[in-house]
């Protein structure tokens, strides 16, 4: 029985048990799918600091390509004070403005502004920056145009500046009364507060800001900005070697699983992009940058675990709570197929009963039928039986009843002299009919019928005697009956059943026989 309640039970859960494990695995799917979006809008959220902070940047930068700067500009005779200052005095207000700087065509500054605390940006003392890439490319520059940098650790003096100070630099060529390029205009931004809200966690994410050749420019993961561009400690080589993704040979949007954690890879389109149909700028022309970022959000394994705990929780619940009514059906099936099998059981045992008495009965018709037949053969039998007695004692009978009243009525010695033998003889005779019924009797019951030499000659003279009163019949004087036996007259038979022949071939001959001539009978031998 519990052998079948297991079968049962695996047969009804396993199915169930499929169905589960792909509902969990969609749900999975589904929960993926969704933090995915989030972290997709929130990757997009993050991306509209760094696009309003470069679109302030383009603004900034590009208003001092539409200042006519004197002819005679140069370190010795700087902007008109008052209205340097006064800008100064704006700007300072703004905490992510950190520089603002004049060059040279030869890369030398001729103005330098620099901020110094919280609400204040001083003159500071001027460098070169002829070497600088940033420098190289405003000299490409056409009027009216804008250049982007990269963001970078700021250097002062050719040496990064400790602490150290993500920047990034608008750059715009400047010009003077005559339409002649004097120099460039650099803006500097300070991009601390920037990545400070692009940091901002909402659900245990790890995020990482990238370039273009995937070099993690910040992460919340490490204190540590733009490792690449200084001396990379362990833990920056870490987070460097984990981004090193299967799933991002083809830089797309996209989200994957790998490493057991949650991958959502999104590009930040600032608004400049040649290659994006936007139109934050009327004039894409003027920017002019190679900046290509990305944002990577890793939700890692812990959190994904987590979320996944309710799908699991209700998936073990579901599995327990089928397990036990699937137990309750297999034992109720069970139960009601061993009351089935018990009744076809007893249905067959009783069946078989009534087979059994089936062929009993059969059995006994077939017996029965027999014994009917057998009934019928002695019903026969013992008409033959009859007749042949009543036939074969008529004779002698009729015989020996002629000869008494022959004696009665005579009294003459001679003729009892005479008739006594022949009664005698009939007496004889009547005892030999009663031995032969004996024997008649004794086949009937089965006992077997007796076979033996029997004389034809003796055995018709003897018959001969039994028709004495037919053949003293006045009509059957001439009747006669004639012996051939030369050629054998012994037979070996039943005497019973010959006689019977015999007596029947004798009295039909002289019942049937012509009465108006001499008849005879023959019997004969071949």
């Amino acid at each position: 029985m519990w052998n079948r309640i297991i079968k049962t039970s695996l047969a009804l859960y396993i199915p169930l048990l499929i169905f589960s494990l792909a509902w969990g695995y969609l749900q999975k799917q589904s929960l993926i799918t969704n933090i995915a979006h989030i972290q997709q809008r929130n990757i997009l959220n993050k991306s509209y600091h760094l696009a309003d902070q470069c679109e302030v940047l383009i603004d900034i930068t590009s208003y001092w390509s539409n200042v006519v700067f004197p002819t005679n500009f140069s370190e010795g005779k700087p902007l008109d004070p008052a209205f340097i200052d006064e800008y100064i005095k704006i700007m300072q207000g703004y905490e992510v403005y950190d520089q603002l700087r004049f060059l040279d065509l030869h890369g030398n500054e001729l103005l330098r502004y620099e901020r110094t605390d919280k609400n204040t940006m001083e003159p500071k003392e001027l460098q070169s920056k002829a070497g600088r890439g940033y420098f190289q490319k405003g000299l490409s520059l056409e009027k009216g145009q804008v250049y982007i940098s990269p963001i970078e650790l700021n250097k002062e003096h050719g040496k990064i500046e400790v602490p150290h100070k993500p920047v990034i630099r608008g750059v715009t060529p400047i010009f003077d009364s005559n339409g002649a390029q004097i120099g460039l205009a650099v803006t500097n931004f300070n991009m601390n507060k920037v990545f400070d809200l692009m940091k901002a966690r909402i659900s245990g994410d790890n995020f990482y800001l990238v370039d273009h050749e995937r070099n993690v420019i910040t992460t919340n993961l490490s204190a540590n900005i733009l490792p690449h561009q200084a001396n990379m400690s362990q833990m920056d080589s870490s987070i460097q070697n984990k981004l090193k993704l299967r799933n991002l040979i083809f830089e797309k949007d996209t989200f994957f699983m790998e490493k057991g954690s949650l991958w959502v890879y999104q590009k930040i389109h600032i608004g400049f992009e040649k290659n994006v149909g936007m139109n934050r700028y009327p004039d894409m022309v003027k920017v002019i940058t190679e900046n290509d970022w990305a944002i990577i959000q890793e939700i890692p394994p812990s959190y994904i675990r987590g979320r996944l705990q309710t799908i699991r929780k209700n998936l073990i619940l579901f599995n327990f709570l089928t397990l036990i009514v699937i137990i309750l059906i297999a034992l109720g099936y069970a139960k009601s197929q061993k009351e089935k099998r018990n009744f076809v059981a007893e249905l067959k045992k009783k069946n078989k009963a009534l087979l059994n008495n089936k062929v009993k009965l059969e059995s006994t018709n077939r017996l029965l039928k027999r014994s009917n037949q057998r009934l019928q053969v002695r019903n026969d039998q013992l008409k033959d039986f009859n007749y042949v007695v009543a036939h074969n004692l008529k004779a002698p009978v009729s015989s020996m009843s002629i000869i008494v009243d022959m004696l009665c009525k005579s009294n003459d010695p001679e003729t009892f002299k005479e008739l006594l033998p022949k009664l005698e003889s009939l007496s004889s005779n009547i005892s030999t009919l009663t031995e032969d019924v004996e024997t008649y009797v004794s086949i009937l019951v089965n006992q077997g019928l007796k076979l033996e030499n029997v004389n034809l000659l003796l055995l018709v003279k003897e018959i001969k005697k039994d028709f004495l009163d037919s053949l003293l019949e006045e009509d059957s004087k001439d009747f006669e009956i004639i012996y051939r036996f030369e050629a054998w007259h012994t037979l070996k038979c039943s005497r019973f059943y010959m006689k019977s022949i015999v007596q029947n071939f004798l009295s039909n001959a002289l019942k049937y026989r012509r009465t108006n001539v001499d008849s005879h009978i023959i019997f004969e031998s071949a």
